[in-house]
């Protein structure tokens, strides 16, 4: 995380480094961008510690889980497309679909691949953090015996159109399709950017399948740990990932003004909203305990306490 926060902090104090447009970094959008983004990564920093170190397993669940969920859903989408884009010789951002011209092409090298190595080193150290804090996650079992809900099965169906349609059109856009993007944006669309359509796709399509086996409770028997993934990294690149998309062709004044164009706003709009009611129906799905964790449960002797 170090080489993207010192790039970030020299843009903050006024240096050119990176830039050949002179002055780029010192507008007001990027200024805000630049402050934004730079202390998302020290959350991630700081959430990195956590993660390895005893002292982050007493933090509240919700303090580890829900920076985890947004970083997972920033980061999933880019480790997927970036590497595609590289292999093209094309290192433009895979993060909208009009890059930012006046920049070194080192500087994405260095970001992206950055970004890459983050999403592998937190996808590692949150494993262990589970393993040590949350071990029954990974023996546990959907119980099949338990149906759902009448209102879960409905919200899923409808979060099932919604993903439908914004796999279609982005696998359409991927594969060269022109309909709903502006004239501007067709023309410049990038290797790496039709890499991120098949990467959000992609996850889209995973989170949908994780959350129907969670919310299903089948293949009978299965271990948790599969959907469960699933279901967090895609709710999580929908909503997130789409989120800042969103955020940068909404925003006055930002260099992506063209690809709000056409559909294209709100397909990703779409895509947030299928997102959110993920992570809704996400946080509503039982989960059954380990079988160790059950048997001790079972078997543990009940003792009365005072003033219980």
């Amino acid at each position: 995380m170090v080489p993207y926060l010192s790039i970030k902090t020299a843009w903050l104090l006024g240096s050119d480094i990176g830039v050949v447009q002179p002055g780029l970094m010192r507008t007001a959008p990027f200024v805000v961008g630049n402050l934004i983004t730079a202390a998302m990564e020290v959350a991630g920093a700081a959430l990195a510690l956590a993660l390895v170190h005893h002292w982050g397993r007493r933090l509240p669940a919700w303090l580890v889980l829900f920076p985890l969920w947004v970083a997972g859903g920033l980061l999933a989408p880019v480790m997927l497309a970036a590497p595609f884009g590289f292999l093209a010789g094309n290192s433009a951002p895979p993060v909208a679909d009009n890059p930012i011209d006046g920049l070194h092409q080192w500087v994405y090298g260095v970001v992206y691949a950055g970004f890459i190595l983050q999403g592998a080193g937190l996808g590692f150290a949150f494993i262990l953090h589970v393993r040590a804090r949350w071990a029954h996650v990974f023996s546990a079992r959907l119980d099949a015996t338990d149906s759902p809900g009448a209102t879960q099965v409905r919200v899923t169906a409808a979060l099932g159109a919604l993903v439908a349609l914004v796999v279609t059109v982005r696998l359409f856009w991927a594969f060269g399709g022109p309909t709903g993007l502006a004239s501007e944006v067709r023309a410049g669309r990038t290797f790496a950017q039709r890499a991120l359509d098949v990467s959000s796709a992609s996850l889209a399509l995973a989170g949908l399948l994780g959350l129907v086996i969670l919310v299903s409770r089948r293949p009978r028997a299965i271990r948790v740990w599969g959907p469960l993934a699933a279901a967090w990294l895609g709710t999580g690149a929908m909503f997130c990932s789409g989120g800042y998309q969103l955020t940068l062709l909404l925003a006055p004044g930002t260099p992506f003004d063209a690809a709000g164009g056409g559909w294209f706003g709100l397909v990703i709009a779409t895509q947030v909203v299928a997102g959110l009611l993920g992570a809704i129906i996400l946080c509503r799905v039982p989960l059954p305990p380990g079988r160790e964790v059950a048997h001790r449960c079972h078997s543990r002797p009940r003792r009365l306490v005072s003033g219980a």
